[in-house]
């Protein structure tokens, strides 16, 4: 007959201490000194002691965990298609566990994160057990963030490692890492005194500010000065996606010396793509696009595209909801406060089935 599994009263009775002091230490609750905490982890892994999560997450009313994304209509689908592709699946992996994931759209426009952030203070504050949100660098933000971690409720960060003090955890993209990768795929195989023209297209600057792509920006510009000193780098910024076109039709209909194109985003990246097309520029400009997602790929495959610095999107939502059902459910911490996530780069010389595979992840 096998041995019968420990029990929390097992474990108390061996070291003298109640079952609830057992419970609270286990599930990483207050109230027990990180000294006894640490003793009674020790003493459950050597009596074989295993959490069911799944029994005890039944026993109990379903937890909910409020997801608040942009909506991913029209341009804003190639990001935030991705972002909600990657929590829908990890919910999707776990559902057979007593939680109800809570789904919040909004706009993408200035203080749209703020608002739906006091609504769920204002309407939902009392029914969820956490929070999955990006970083978004504004008061409302701010203030409402504050609010509900005063509340107790966890909340994880996708994109921008913002609010240190309210947030439980921040995943992002290794955005400077992105960049240098980026010009480094451009001047891989260029003489060190080249001077020919690279532009950069993208959002890193204004009130429609991605964080992101600034560092990802300055990591581009920083492996450029380092290594082609002699390359005269240009910027078409902008937060509507159809001004930054017009700025590159410009440069690239009357300056022959263009070399090569980076975006910093996945909009801009399809916009200089079609534009690239249009114009018959394929093969005679060097494109590097950011993020992996369907019209991304239809590009690389074609040809238009040179490569993409896939930061990984999907994996950093589905990361951010793994890391907060841990601390819910199984009262875990993620490994740091901020958890990066490596980029890759995916070559039209890869062929596309390494794309497709990367894509599906």
């Amino acid at each position: 007959m096998s041995k019968q599994r420990p029990t929390l009263k097992d474990i108390a009775q061996s070291l003298g201490v109640s079952a609830t002091t057992v419970h609270r230490a286990l599930q990483g609750k207050e109230g027990v000194s990180a000294l006894m905490s640490e003793e009674i982890r020790r003493r459950a892994m050597e009596m074989g002691y295993r959490t069911n999560y799944m029994a005890s997450s039944l026993k109990r009313k379903a937890q909910k965990l409020a997801i608040a994304f942009p909506e991913p209509t029209l341009d804003n689908r190639y990001y935030y298609m991705s972002l909600w592709r990657g929590v829908r699946k990890f919910f999707r992996e776990v559902s057979e566990f007593h939680v109800e994931p809570m789904e919040f759209y909004y706009p993408l426009a200035p203080g749209s994160n703020g608002a739906i952030l006091r609504e769920i203070y204002e309407h939902y504050a009392g029914e969820i057990a956490g929070l999955i949100t990006i970083a978004t660098d504004h008061p409302q933000s701010s203030y409402f963030l504050e609010k509900l971690a005063a509340k107790g409720i966890p909340i994880t960060l996708v994109g921008a490692d913002l609010y240190s003090e309210q947030r439980l955890c921040c995943v992002k993209a290794y955005d400077e890492m992105a960049g240098s990768l980026a010009a480094e795929l451009l001047t891989a195989f260029q003489p060190k005194d080249l001077s020919a023209r690279v532009l950069v297209t993208g959002n890193p600057v204004g009130s429609f500010a991605m964080l992101d792509q600034y560092y990802n920006m300055t990591g581009f510009e920083s492996y450029l000065r380092a290594h082609a000193p002699g390359v005269t780098l240009q910027t078409t910024y902008h937060s509507d996606v159809h001004v930054s076109e017009q700025q590159l039709r410009t440069l690239l209909t009357q300056d022959p010396e263009v070399l090569a194109i980076y975006s910093t985003s996945a909009r801009h990246t399809v916009m200089m793509s079609l534009l690239v097309e249009e114009l018959g520029l394929q093969g005679k400009v060097r494109l590097i696009g950011s993020d992996l997602f369907p019209e991304s790929l239809e590009a690389l495959e074609s040809g238009t595209l040179t490569a993409i610095v896939d930061k990984k999107v999907p994996l950093q939502s589905y990361r951010a909801a793994q890391y907060l059902f841990d601390h819910v459910i199984k009262g875990a911490y993620p490994p740091s406060g901020t958890i990066f996530i490596p980029p890759s780069v995916l070559l039209h010389s890869n062929g596309s089935a390494d794309a497709s595979q990367a894509f599906l992840r």
